[in-house]
C-alpha cells in the first residue's frame, strides 16, 4: 500500500540522485540528511523528524562553503519545524501527495512523446540534470550498491509536429515498484491541450518490459507531489490525494 512515507522516501531518493549525477553530494549532520545539488547551487534538508540546531548549523555552514544560493526543506506535515523557523525557514507553496493509476486519456495530443536524454537543446542546470539517467547504471558512483538513489530513471521529452519542445518530466522507480514524477514542466503557450498527459502516459510506459505484450502488463502506480497550481492535473488524471506536506525555504540566504 502506497503511504506518504513511502512517497517521501521516493522524492529523497531523487533529491539524493540529482546531487550524486550532478556532480554534488549527500550527507547527513546530527540526525538531519541533506543533498548538495551544485547544477542549482541548491542544498535540501529530507524529511527531519525534528531538524536540531546542532544538525542545522554545520550544515548550513557547508551550504555557505560550497557556494549554495538557495537552501530548502521537506518537511512532513506532522513534524516539528520549530527550529527550523528560528533558523529563518518558511513555508512554500504547499505539497500534496497523489497517487494511483493513470486514467486513459480522452483524447490524444497531436505531437510526439520520446523517451532518452537527447535533447540538443538543454542548456545549463537542465541539461546537466539529464545525467540522472545515466546514474543507475554508474557503478563508479560514491554511493554504495544497491543505495535507493541508483533506482532507474527515465527522461521524456514532448516535442510538437514541427519538432519543437514543449514539454519534458522524469520518472524513478520506487521501492515497491511505483514510478514516481518529477520536474513535469509544459510550456506555458501549449497548457491544457494534453502535453502533460501525453507526458505522464509516455513516463508510465519507460518500464514496462519489451518482451511482454502491453496488454499483459499490469499497470503501474504513479507517484507525484504537487503544488496548488498543478494538483487539479494530476486529479484530473487519476491519482488521488494522499496529504500533504510542507516544503520550505530559507529566507534572506546569503
Amino acid at each position: 500500500m502506497t503511504t506518504i512515507a513511502s512517497a517521501q522516501d521516493a522524492l529523497t531518493h531523487w533529491q539524493q540522485a540529482l546531487a550524486i549525477a550532478t556532480g554534488g553530494k549527500i550527507f547527513t549532520t546530527h540526525g538531519c540528511s541533506w543533498a548538495w545539488q551544485p547544477a542549482r547551487k541548491r542544498l535540501v534538508l529530507l524529511f527531519p523528524d525534528e531538524a536540531e540546531p546542532a544538525g542545522l548549523r554545520p550544515a548550513l555552514a557547508e551550504g555557505h562553503r560550497l557556494g549554495a544560493q538557495r537552501v530548502e526543506a521537506w518537511v512532513n506535515s506532522g513534524a516539528q519545524v520549530k527550529h527550523l523557523t528560528e533558523a529563518g525557514f518558511s513555508d512554500n507553496a504547499q505539497v500534496s501527495w497523489h497517487a494511483g493509476i493513470l486514467a486513459v486519456p480522452m483524447e490524444s495530443w497531436a505531437g510526439k512523446v520520446r523517451l532518452g536524454n537527447n535533447v540538443p537543446e538543454a542548456k545549463g542546470a537542465d541539461k546537466i540534470e539529464l545525467n540522472v539517467t545515466n546514474l543507475w547504471r554508474d557503478h563508479t558512483t560514491s554511493l554504495s550498491s544497491g543505495h535507493p538513489a541508483l533506482r532507474r530513471v527515465e527522461h521524456a521529452v514532448a516535442r510538437t509536429e514541427e519538432g519543437q519542445v514543449v514539454g519534458r518530466g522524469f520518472v524513478q522507480q520506487a521501492m515497491h515498484g511505483q514510478l514516481m514524477v518529477h520536474a513535469l514542466a509544459v510550456s506555458p503557450s501549449v497548457r491544457r491541450q494534453g502535453v502533460g498527459t501525453a507526458l505522464l502516459q509516455g513516463l508510465s510506459r519507460s518500464m514496462l518490459n519489451p518482451l511482454v505484450a502491453m496488454d499483459d502488463q499490469d499497470p503501474v502506480e504513479m507517484l507525484a507531489a504537487a503544488t496548488p497550481k498543478n494538483a487539479e492535473f494530476f486529479t484530473a488524471n487519476g491519482m488521488k490525494l494522499l496529504g500533504r506536506g510542507r516544503h520550505m525555504v530559507l529566507r534572506n540566504w546569503s
